[in-house]
């Protein structure tokens, strides 16, 4: 068909039928949406403890043994996170809460102060609105954040029993992932199954062994920044920042909600903390984000916003955590397609 018809129009008869498929797919997805967040959950956490299992194997273990010390070192992590680190991160989410209408009434204070030597130096500076809206609106925005990331949680794995399918699955995949996937590629062309497989694995791969490794490298430079300045919460607020830069454009937007909460409480300290959590960011991008990334992910900025858009539309947290690498996964089979084109077409007939 794409051979006897003019090619603008076999594309434009593919593209409609992908949107007119996913418009009729997308109310089965959202009514197993929890099944499949738990099955793509369990997917990642495969796909990442698969290249420490790699690695063993590298060095003589047996892809069994190999997998029973990955997975028993993983729990080990897991237990030791959830018993010490977790507490005490819900324990200062609470007494942030419990902090914030003080910091707002500051937050009040340094702007009335700001609009009282404005007027007296003649300054055209109106600062009610905006005193306003700390007031009432972001007062109560700010104040649901705590309960807005331990809904997450509970929502995440909202019973023991979720919990225990996601590690079984994720176990599941490690043992017997090669031949799960190959029995999925399967039903593909073969052509098409090569190509996609290659680039869902490279994509994968550099997006999140990539974004893993810095956002530990962040969580530990900016945390340590922040406790040694004596910054409130600084765990929280390091950590979280770490957390966020698995999200594109995240680690901004935590520096400059951490710093906007800290000039509540003294405006010198938020521009100490956007400062120096800046240069930790900017340092680590620089110098340390090229060479894991050696810009193989290669998505135009424009395309991961719509990516993250459509991620978060369509699949909320886990959305926006796995747009990137499948947008990049796309780019490569389709960039892997129009090369094999070219070079048939390059081809001089026999």
């Amino acid at each position: 068909m794409f051979k006897k018809n003019p090619r603008w129009l076999s594309w434009s008869l593919l593209i409609t039928f992908i949107i007119v498929d996913g418009y009729l797919l997308f109310p089965v997805f959202r009514y197993l949406q929890s099944i499949l967040v738990l099955v793509v959950t369990a997917a990642l956490l495969a796909f990442l403890l698969n290249y420490p299992v790699r690695l063993l194997m590298s060095w003589k273990f047996k892809r069994g043994y190999a997998v029973a010390v990955v997975f028993l070192l993983a729990l080990i992590i897991l237990a030791a996170v959830v018993l010490t680190l977790i507490p005490v991160l819900l324990t200062q989410s609470n007494e942030l809460a419990r902090r914030l209408p003080s910091w707002i009434d500051s937050g009040s204070r340094q702007l009335q102060t700001f609009e009282v030597w404005a007027v007296d130096n003649n300054l055209p500076f109106d600062v009610s609105a905006l005193k306003i809206q700390l007031e009432e609106r972001f007062a109560s925005e700010v104040k649901a954040l705590p309960s807005y990331a331990i809904n997450f949680l509970v929502e995440a794995f909202g019973s023991s029993l979720e919990l225990l399918i996601t590690i079984v699955l994720t176990l599941y995949l490690l043992i017997n992932g090669p031949s799960f996937w190959a029995g999925i590629w399967q039903w593909l062309p073969r052509d098409w199954g090569d190509r996609l497989k290659s680039s869902v694995n490279k994509s994968f791969q550099n997006y999140f062994i990539g974004q893993s490794a810095i956002a530990a490298m962040m969580s530990v430079a900016i945390t340590t920044a922040f406790l040694l300045l004596k910054v409130p919460f600084g765990l929280l607020f390091g950590i979280g920042i770490g957390a966020l830069v698995l999200v594109p454009f995240g680690d901004i937007l935590g520096i400059v909600g951490v710093s906007l909460l800290m000039a509540l409480k003294n405006v010198w300290l938020g521009v100490e903390v956007l400062a120096v959590a800046t240069i930790i960011d900017q340092a680590i991008d620089q110098a340390i984000a090229p060479k894991i990334f050696s810009g193989l992910v290669g998505l135009n900025p424009v395309w991961i916003i719509i990516a993250l858009l459509l991620g978060a539309k369509v699949g909320g947290v886990l959305g926006l955590i796995t747009a990137v690498p499948l947008a990049a996964a796309i780019k490569r089979t389709a960039q892997s397609w129009r090369m094999s084109q070219l070079d048939s077409a390059s081809d001089p007939p026999h």
